[in-house]
């Protein structure tokens, strides 16, 4: 596989191939300095970008909510919540999520590093993991919070496919709010901003 070819063109002939672009994000995660938020206030949260290799291209797992959780209700979201007082550490607490809103358990899970953090309009400080696993996946939802799975192709985020961008300020910063249309499902706000971000940064590089 040519590292350096555009994201929508990247086909896996091999698992080989998958576990190489999983180690070039790994690679890349690892000695770039991510961006770090400040936000005392604010709710501590972390959530996984879990990539899989479907019909030999890169897939994201992104979770639909169910109308019964307190925020985001009915929205597409990454796996991952709140970070617990008892929780090691933020990478503990997405890994942890990961399993309870879907059932994949830590070890079926390659962490391939951190991305940057991220300050929500609702109020919450998000630390992002970047993961890796096997497909296809055995899910068990939680039905109170997860309706649904979606598996989207990440060439929609890297050729930034979006057909709208709004743009709001928020302390004093412009904010790009992205809405994605997958199979009649919009995905947008912050799930959508990460995964345009992760796209440009990570897998945009010129090697």
């Amino acid at each position: 596989m040519n590292s350096e070819i555009p994201c929508e063109e990247i086909r896996f002939t091999s698992e080989k191939d998958f576990h190489q672009f999983c180690e070039k994000i790994k690679s890349e995660l690892s000695s770039r300095e991510k961006k770090i938020c400040s936000s005392a206030d604010y709710r501590k949260a972390s959530v996984l970008i879990l990539l899989v290799n479907k019909n030999s291209s890169p897939h994201v797992i992104l979770t639909m909510r169910t109308d019964k959780v307190s925020t985001h209700k009915g929205d597409v979201s990454f796996p991952g919540g709140t970070i617990d007082a008892e929780d090691e550490n933020s990478l503990f607490t997405a890994l942890r999520e990961t399993c309870e809103e879907i059932g994949i358990p830590p070890e079926k899970i390659k962490v391939l590093g951190e991305f940057d953090e991220y300050i929500s309009l609702a109020g919450f400080h998000v630390n992002v993991f970047a993961g890796a696993a096997d497909y296809p996946l055995q899910y068990n939802l939680s039905e109170d919070e997860i309706d649904s799975i979606l598996e989207v192709p990440l060439s929609c985020f890297c050729n930034e496919g979006y057909y709208k961008c709004d743009r709001f300020e928020h302390k004093g910063e412009e904010v790009c709010v992205y809405y994605y249309d997958y199979c009649g499902t919009t995905i947008w706000g912050m799930t959508a901003r990460i995964l345009t971000d992760f796209a440009a940064m990570v897998l945009k590089q010129d090697d």
